[in-house]
């Protein structure tokens, strides 16, 4: 059709135009909206949640732990040897605190995957990879077992 014609018009032989189709009624009209989707509330279970400040509660709980040792075994330190093995006990009791939390926070990772991968297994095998390397949580346990290796190890002289 060009503008020049009306549209009641038909038009020009040759030229195929398919009919207009008509607008289907709608079923049912729409209801108008009551009230609010309810969001639901979290599912309870035994997992917490952990924030960012936790590692470093874990360290300050490790290291008091460490001092209340270095308090009790402060009198029988006499040579060199025995006071840095009581160092590195304190330093190695902070790294293992705070590597507590992040193998915690690493394990509930490790629990949902398994827990959705019912739902996605394409999305559980690509975490699968991610998670089974060397994490900071298993480096930092890695490291505290090293350094209170070697606290026993300058204790023995």
């Amino acid at each position: 059709m060009t503008e020049t014609e009306e549209p009641g018009t038909p038009p020009p032989e040759g030229v195929a135009f398919a009919p207009p189709e008509p607008e289907p009624a709608p079923a049912q009209p729409p209801a108008p909206v009551t009230g609010r989707p309810s969001v639901r509330p979290r599912r309870s279970g035994p997992l917490t949640r952990m924030g960012p400040w936790a590692p470093v509660a874990g360290a300050l709980l490790g290291a008091v732990l460490g001092a209340i040792a270095v308090v009790l075994l402060a009198g029988t330190a006499d040579a060199f040897e025995q006071r840095l093995a009581l160092v590195l006990l304190v330093v190695g009791m902070g790294l293992l605190g705070a590597s507590g939390p992040l193998l915690a926070d690493e394990v509930r990772l490790v629990r949902r995957g398994v827990r959705e991968a019912a739902v996605r297994p394409a999305w559980a095998e690509t975490t699968a990879a991610l998670l089974t390397g060397l994490t900071p949580a298993r480096l930092l346990l890695l490291v505290s077992g090293f350094v209170l290796f070697l606290s026993a190890y300058v204790a023995r002289g």
